[in-house]
């Protein structure tokens, strides 16, 4: 994907970030990286994520700062968008609604990332790697 310097506004972040609800968390286990694949739900400025059947040990997700990203490719324009999102990791406590979701796994956990930094830009779908998989040159 190219960057095309099309940096979005803080607002059209949030307004994009509600348009979908699959997208990706990035935190520290057990001092090693991780990308995970999430379902979440935007509230007004922060996030509620479901960490499915991932069983992540609570020290990795409360207080902790974390890394969220999602996006969107049209298949048929070849351009989308991508939102970045940093910020505290949080593991709801006292709510009135119970926050396990407990499909598939009784063990999956949901946590809020309460944002500190939010980017994101326009993408386009870079021609040489359609050329790549397009086959032999």
């Amino acid at each position: 994907m190219t960057a095309h310097d099309d940096a979005l506004s803080e607002r059209d972040c949030w307004e994009l970030l509600a348009t979908v609800s699959v997208g990706r968390l990035a935190l520290s286990v057990r001092a090693l990286p991780m990308i995970l694949p999430v379902q979440y739900h935007l509230d007004g400025r922060r996030l509620a994520v479901c960490l499915g059947h991932h069983g992540l040990p609570e020290r990795a997700l409360d207080e902790t700062i974390v890394a969220f990203a999602a996006d969107s490719i049209d298949p048929v324009t070849r351009s989308g968008w991508s939102v970045q999102v940093q910020g505290r990791s949080v593991i709801p406590r006292g709510r009135r609604i119970d926050t396990a979701c407990d499909w598939p796994s009784p063990a999956a956990q949901v946590v809020e990332i309460e944002p500190g930094k939010i980017s994101g830009h326009r993408m386009h779908l870079c021609p040489f790697i359609d050329t790549l998989l397009a086959g032999p040159p």
